[in-house]
């Protein structure tokens, strides 16, 4: 099967930022990538082409997409402000962008504090609307996208012939009607989404809580550090202490079927790995014992709710062996409110090829997937997405190989994990500049096939999907059949690409016109990767007990698709 299901990318994202007028951005060019400016090809190739689109509509469709999750999410102010990687972008000569085609009116609305996250949320709601011919005034000449929606008439129905989309919405911070930066009032994001639930022209699969950044105005848990191209901000740090009571409210406000038979799945990428812990308890709560006014989802009339994690990498680790990879703890002068941690990684697998850097490393970051965490999304029947971003799932250069990653916990979620240690801190002196996003050295990058068993870029980068997927797979199956629903852990996976979501995708796969061939690569890695898999984590049984094609069916397919008509129905 060549067809393509994606649990997380952003198909207008980039047409989004580039017209900051609603009316100037419906036009013919929509679904077409975006050209950048010469000079910001050349910094895009320093940054790891985080600005080349990668998933336009047209993308997509030449990709084989049939099936996919867009996600919305609004600008935070760390990228948009001065010392963002965003603003940097932005700058102008004689009228003409230099490096990104950037609309500056967006850095202006947020910096200046001209509105709310959620006012930027409903224009690019409103643009999606638009490209599926819903509005009753404007409509693009062809209509390529299909917005799946239970609440519509007929319930949710999948068209033959277009791009199938769900909607979701990553960040909490999109349903924060204060002003940007104005923390003064009380935020009420409960009501506004409860709001959204009732209205039938609209429909989401899941929230992503949190996202990259600490939004003062709205709190609802403390995220996962996971951003490097901000620097000297501290929001772009940790600093709240788990899940909030506002988080809460908002869980409980997506969640509950008491009037409303369309709940919104809770997504746990971006949350920090405390703020993880106290969903999982919450979750528990509101299913076991739930208050008066509280029903949770169910199906064929049995309590049911997934949990999703839609564009993840793993840790390799439990979190409850988390102090046995703490190499360096301490303080930074100017980020007193967050914790540094420096992790050292789990090896993942010994390549078969390598010149002696054969071994390649899990990405430790609690950003990722630590053990329990795939465990308790197998136990909730979720499904999770497997990213496309290099760093995300591992990938480090060669020559700059390091063997310890700097991740980041608020002073509150640090002081829950290790409470002895939280007495003893001490100050570091600032972190260096990593060249995070940098390409391979030159020489290397040019000539690595000369090379005869060096293992280049994309070698290193497709065995690190491969790894990820695996360990995945792996931590389900050790589960009793009964409690991972009698399904097997190739059943639990899907892509989950992060398309234009400025991301370092993987070099096999560097946009979704790519997907079909990396998929039939993947037949000639998936193999090897295995055997490298069980010789690292010895005593782990196969894992591909199924034809390699067809384990490659569900991940790229069919596990979304059942995942979508098991849970919303969809025809």
């Amino acid at each position: 099967m060549a067809a393509v299901f994606d649990l997380h990318f952003h198909p207008l994202a980039k047409r989004f930022l580039h017209e900051f007028d609603d009316e100037k951005r419906q036009n013919g060019a929509y679904a077409d990538p975006l050209r950048i400016p010469l000079i910001g090809q050349v910094a895009d190739a320093a940054v790891g082409f985080i600005l080349e689109t990668q998933a336009s509509i047209a993308q997509a469709v030449k990709g084989e997409y049939r099936l996919g999750v867009a996600a919305i999410v609004s600008t935070e102010y760390v990228f948009a402000s001065r010392k963002g990687v965003l603003k940097l972008l932005e700058y102008e000569l004689f009228e003409r962008d230099l490096f990104a085609p950037l609309d500056n009116r967006l850095f202006d609305f947020i910096n200046e504090s001209q509105g709310s996250y959620h006012q930027l949320f409903a224009k690019e709601l409103q643009f999606y609307k638009w490209a599926a011919g819903l509005l009753p005034l404007t409509k693009p000449e062809t209509i390529i996208i299909n917005l799946v929606n239970r609440k519509a008439a007929g319930g949710a129905r999948f068209e033959a012939g277009k791009l199938n989309l769900l909607l979701a919405v990553e960040g909490g911070h999109n349903f924060c009607e204060l002003r940007i930066n104005e923390a003064m009032a009380i935020p009420h994001p409960a009501r506004l989404i409860r709001k959204y639930r009732e209205d039938k022209s609209v429909d989401f699969l899941y929230l992503t809580l949190t996202h990259l950044s600490h939004v003062q105005e709205q709190c609802l848990c403390s995220h996962a550090f996971g951003f490097k191209l901000v620097k000297d901000i501290p929001e772009a740090r940790p600093q709240a202490d788990g899940l909030t009571d506002l988080g809460k409210q908002v869980i409980n406000a997506c969640i509950n079927t008491n009037t409303n038979q369309a709940p919104i799945l809770i997504d746990i990428k971006h949350m920090s790995l405390q703020g993880r812990r106290d969903f999982y308890a919450y979750r528990k709560t509101l299913l076991h014992d739930p208050p008066a006014d509280f029903t949770p989802p169910s199906l064929n009339e049995k309590p049911l709710w997934p949990i999703v994690a839609t564009h993840m990498g793993v840790t390799g680790y439990d979190s409850r062996d988390l102090g046995n990879f703490i190499k360096e703890y301490g303080v930074e002068e100017g980020n007193e409110h967050s914790i540094r941690v420096k992790l050292s990684r789990q090896m993942a697998g010994v390549l078969p090829v390598g010149l002696g850097f054969s071994q390649v490393f899990f990405n430790p970051a609690t950003i990722n997937l630590c053990n329990d965490d795939i465990t308790e999304i197998a136990l909730s029947d979720g499904l999770i997405g497997i990213s496309l971003d290099a760093r995300i799932l591992g990938f480090d250069i060669i020559i700059q190989r390091r063997y310890t990653v700097v991740d980041y916990f608020s002073k509150g979620d640090f002081a829950r994990f290790f409470p002895e240690l939280a007495q003893r801190l001490n100050y570091l002196e600032p972190e260096p500049d990593e060249a995070d996003h940098a390409d391979e050295p030159v020489f290397l990058s040019a000539h690595e096939g000369r090379f005869q068993g060096l293992a280049g870029r994309i070698t290193r980068e497709t065995y690190l999907f491969c790894l990820n997927v695996l360990h995945i797979v792996a931590v389900i199956n050790r589960l009793p059949l009964a409690e991972r629903h009698n399904r097997d852990g190739w059943d639990f996976v899907c892509l989950g690409t992060d398309y234009d979501g400025l991301i370092d995708s993987i070099k096999a796969a560097r946009t979704a016109e790519s997907l079909p061939a990396f998929k039939k690569e993947l037949v000639h890695y998936l193999t090897k990767a295995e055997k490298a898999y069980r010789e690292t984590f010895t005593g782990t049984p196969s894992l591909l007990t199924e034809n390699v094609e067809v384990v490659l069916d569900k991940l790229f397919y069919t596990n979304g698709e059942n995942f979508i008509k098991r849970w919303w129905g969809m025809v």
